[in-house]
């Protein structure tokens, strides 16, 4: 399910498998990430991993952006615990997670020192990083009462899919956060609406 698109030939499960259990750790950097063509489950991620001596190596790899843990798998048991903890309905069924590759996200990757071009996504590392961030999402407490009344005064805010000024698309997961967020193209404000009006 794994493919490995550098400059060298692909490589195979076998290799791959050596590489994420013996190959050494650094972090890459996702350039890219785009959906398969041919199953949009699936992520086209293509990735710079910058070495300390300036050699530059970059590889694109095909992996589902979800996990699913196995059914009697330590993941499955942690995220067992985290939903009945928190009390949700059917806390025993297995949720999928998102894996975070988004564009300019470090990631872990595991590399050959003696040829640096066999490098691969360490997806046990990100499967883990996914775990832990949904466990954490999972134990903030929910519906926090809002300043004063339900007047809130910051981020997060609910934000239009495009600028009401000029038309231009809106990034809606930066603009969310931002104090005062104001359009990327005609440099307006973005009319925003606090997130629990």
């Amino acid at each position: 399910m794994l493919h490995h698109h550098g400059h060298h030939r692909q490589l195979t499960e076998a290799e791959r498998e050596q590489l994420l259990s013996e190959g050494t750790v650094t972090y890459g950097l996702v350039l890219h990430n785009e959906p398969a063509e041919t199953d949009r489950r699936i992520s086209r991620v293509r990735i710079t991993v910058r070495f300390k001596d300036g050699q530059t190596v970059e590889f694109t790899e095909e992996l589902a952006n979800l996990y699913q843990p196995d059914p009697g798998s330590p993941d499955t048991w942690r995220l067992a615990q985290a939903r009945e903890a928190e009390q949700l309905r059917h806390p025993d069924s297995i949720p999928k997670v998102q894996l975070p590759l988004s564009e300019g996200e470090s990631v872990a990757v595991r590399y050959e020192v003696a040829d640096r071009s066999r490098v691969v996504i360490d997806v046990p590392a990100l499967r883990k990083r996914a775990l832990r961030d949904y466990i954490q999402r999972e134990h903030k407490p929910k519906g926090q009462p809002p300043a004063r009344h339900g007047v809130q005064t910051g981020p997060p805010w609910v934000v239009p899919t495009h600028c009401p000024n000029c038309g231009a698309p809106v990034d809606q997961a930066v603009a969310s956060r931002q104090r005062d967020p104001h359009c990327e193209f005609c440099h307006e404000p973005v009319a925003v609406t606090p997130a629990g009006a």
